[in-house]
This record gives structure tokens, C-alpha cells and sequence, in this order.
């Protein structure tokens, strides 16, 4: 039904996404957090009405704006005895500023400055919770690994827990909206944290990048969640999501206290799933790039996508060059070490999400040495995104269910 004439305006924005892919997925990224509070839809369009398609900056900008209004909304509501209200707008800042870092790779002290505030705003909105989610440190190596364990309501004896592994950019803050939140609402205790690697521990610790060898910091995590008193130690799984899969892999493979795995989607060999993100042809490129190498590049001789990417993967793995990060990645296979994967695994994907991808999900699925449940969605189930970023409830729905019947 269509009324030309109208005077009366029913929706002011329209959905048109950007013509920019990695844009999209991101917009789409920040918006399915809604499915646990930590977006609202309409905040996010509004964002995205600011922002020029394909150019960081102003994705920066708008989003920064965003998380500085929703954070002044909630402080002033805290100061007026809204607990709730106070507690939910932070929340939410906590996404926008996460979402403005993302592209400011490479641009001095803003991805440390806007980092540090989406922590922020989400340690101060962990107090307010009945029970407070509680923000803990795992000591490792040189420093520790920032996270937070989120527990079920009501106390008793001690429960199953999850263990969540993000990926490349993910952060302990989004993966409570992924996997915190509806772990919880099913009386999980549920473990999220960052990792070498990632961006809340690269702030406080450079020194601690990706490394191949992921299930010794994961060793470290489960050592320290044994412990707790609320923890069931027989009853302890871990999901990777993204480049997250990988990891939680290696730690299933080599750690018998891991007694359930799921991975969305699994990757056994990041080398190539890395080639078939970047494509082949900026993989196999002759000359070696270095991130000081693009700076003040014209983008119609290098994207700023590309700009960005060659700095963020370079300071993620510790590796100084293009040419060094594709040389590390060749040590980033599950190899035989799939067989050795004896707990039982969940292993998810999309339909939508590319051959590569699909080629190591059938890998996996056939590689794992225990039993290995299958699930694969089709855009008719509302999940096109990589990792039902779009779908959080569905994932959380199949993800939960599969560990209830094995480990509740």
C-alpha cells in the first residue's frame, strides 16, 4: 500500500547499506547486538546516515558521535537514580565506541583512546546487574588477559560453564552480547576475555600478539576458571567464533578439560581462509607492503580498506611487513591435530559464507576425531551473515540447546 500524497512521514531513514561489503557487514555487525541490548536499531541507522561509503574516517566519526551522546544519556540517568536506564545506555555507548575503533588502525592514539572507553562505559554497566558480571584479569606470560565472567541468576551449587574465543577484532565487550547474555539467561556461568591478539589486551600489552600456539594462553584461561568455586571443572566448553574457531580448536585438540567444542564456522587452515578474504591476488602481491609504506597513499593507487588492513594485521601477529604476516600464517593449520579433537563439537556456517570457508567446515566435520554435530543456515533462516552476526538469537538458540544436552 502506497499513499503519494501523504503528509504524514512514517520512517525518516531509509535502509539502503553501503555499496562498500566490509561496510555493510559491520553495520550489520554493530546492529544485531540489539538482539541483547547492545545496539538499538535506530541509533545505528542514524549513524549511518553519517558516514561516506567506503571512508574509515568519517565511519570513526559518526560512531564516535553516537557512543559520546548515548554515554552522556546514561550518566545522566545514573545521576538521577535510573539504575537500569543508566545501565542499558552504557551498554550500548560500550558497542558504539568498539564500532568507531574498528577502523583506526594505523591513526595514532585514537584506537587506544576509543578502546579504552568502550571498556569503560562496560565496566561501569557490569556493576549494575543482579549479579554484577564481574571484570577479571588472568595473569599470562607478561601480563594478563582482561575479560569478564558472567554468572546466571540465583547462587547454588556449581554450573556448567562456557568459554568464549573471538576472533581477529572481536572484543570481551561484544562477545558478552553474543554469548554472555544468553548463556546466562539458561544458567551458564559464561567466560569471555581477550586474548594475544586482540585489541583489549594489545592496549595494555603490545608485546602479546596472535601466536599459532593459541591453546597455551587458552590453557591459562581454563587454569584460572577451574578454580572458581561457582565452575563445574567436568563441565567445561569452549565456542570460537571467527578466527576464534581456530583457537578454540587447538585448545580442544590438546586439552582434555575441554568437554565440549563449537566452532562458527571452523577454520582449519587460516592461510587459506586468510587468502580467500583478502583475495588471491592482493595475497600473492609481488611487492612487500609495511604500514608506514601506505601512509598518504592516494586511494585510487591503494583503497583505504587496504590501507587499514595492511596495519592491522601487521600489528596484530607482531609481524612488520605484508610479505612477513603471509609467511606466519603458513604455522596458522590445524593439520593433524584435528583428529585429536575427541570432546564433542558443534560446527556451524552459512550458507552464505563463501567456498573457502564452506571447504573448511566439510574438513572439519570430517577431520574431528569425536562425535561432530552439523548445522548449516540458509538465508531463509535470517542468518546471511558471517557468524549470525545477524541472527544472534538463533545462534545462541542452536549453540545452547546442543550444550544443555551435553553438558547441563
Amino acid at each position: 500500500m502506497s499513499f503519494e500524497d501523504s503528509d504524514i512521514v512514517r520512517n525518516a531513514v531509509r535502509i539502503e547499506g553501503f555499496r562498500d561489503d566490509e561496510f555493510n557487514y559491520q553495520l550489520i555487525r554493530a546492529l544485531g547486538l540489539s538482539a541483547y541490548g547492545g545496539s538499538t536499531v535506530g541509533e545505528c541507522l542514524a549513524a549511518a546516515t553519517e558516514i561516506t561509503d567506503g571512508s574509515p574516517q568519517s565511519w570513526t566519526l559518526a560512531f564516535e558521535r553516537l557512543g559520546a551522546g548515548v554515554e552522556r544519556r546514561g550518566r545522566s540517568a545514573l545521576g538521577r537514580g535510573h539504575r537500569v536506564s543508566g545501565r542499558d545506555h552504557l551498554l550500548r555507548a560500550s558497542t558504539y565506541f568498539r564500532t568507531a575503533e574498528y577502523y583506526t588502525e594505523g591513526s595514532g592514539d585514537r584506537p587506544l583512546e576509543l578502546g579504552l572507553r568502550s571498556h569503560a562505559c562496560f565496566v561501569d554497566a557490569a556493576a549494575l546487574f543482579e549479579p554484577p558480571i564481574e571484570v577479571v584479569e588472568i595473569p599470562f606470560e607478561v601480563g594478563s588477559m582482561p575479560g569478564y565472567l558472567v554468572h546466571p541468576a540465583g547462587a547454588g551449587a556449581s554450573r556448567p560453564t562456557l568459554i568464549g574465543v573471538g576472533g581477529f577484532d572481536s572484543s570481551a565487550e561484544e562477545l558478552y552480547f553474543q554469548l554472555g547474555a544468553p548463556g546466562a539467561e539458561r544458567g551458564w556461568n559464561v567466560l569471555v576475555f581477550d586474548g594475544p591478539g586482540q585489541p583489549g589486551c594489545l592496549r595494555r600489552w603490545p608485546e602479546m600478539t596472535f601466536r599459532p600456539d593459541y591453546e597455551v594462553p587458552l590453557g591459562a584461561v581454563i587454569d584460572w576458571v577451574a578454580t572458581r568455586p561457582e565452575v563445574d571443572a567436568d563441565r567445561i566448553g569452549v565456542a570460537g567464533l571467527s578466527l576464534g574457531s581456530y583457537f578454540a580448536a587447538r585448545s580442544a585438540a590438546t586439552d582434555a578439560r575441554v568437554r565440549a567444542l563449537a566452532v562458527d564456522p571452523p577454520i582449519v587452515d587460516m592461510s587459506r581462509y586468510m587468502q580467500a578474504w583478502v583475495g588471491t591476488d592482493t595475497y600473492d602481491m609481488v611487492r612487500d607492503i609495511r604500514p608506514e609504506d601506505v601512509i598518504g597513499v592516494p586511494e585510487d593507487l591503494l583503497p583505504r580498506q587496504m590501507q587499514w588492513g595492511i596495519d592491522a594485521i601487521c600489528y596484530r601477529f607482531g609481524v612488520p611487513s605484508f610479505h612477513r604476516w603471509r609467511k606466519a600464517m603458513e604455522s596458522y593449520r590445524l593439520g593433524s591435530l584435528i583428529g585429536s579433537i575427541g570432546c564433542p563439537a558443534l560446527a556451524l556456517i552459512g550458507d552464505r559464507e563463501g567456498a573457502e570457508p564452506l571447504a573448511q567446515f566439510e574438513a572439519f566435520v570430517g577431520g574431528v576425531g569425536g562425535p561432530v554435530t552439523a548445522v548449516r543456515f540458509g538465508i531463509e533462516d535470517g542468518t546471511s551473515s558471517h557468524a549470525r552476526a545477524d541472527n544472534l538469537r538463533l545462534s545462541a538458540q542452536v549453540l545452547f540447546d546442543w550444550l544443555d544436552e551435553r553438558l547441563g
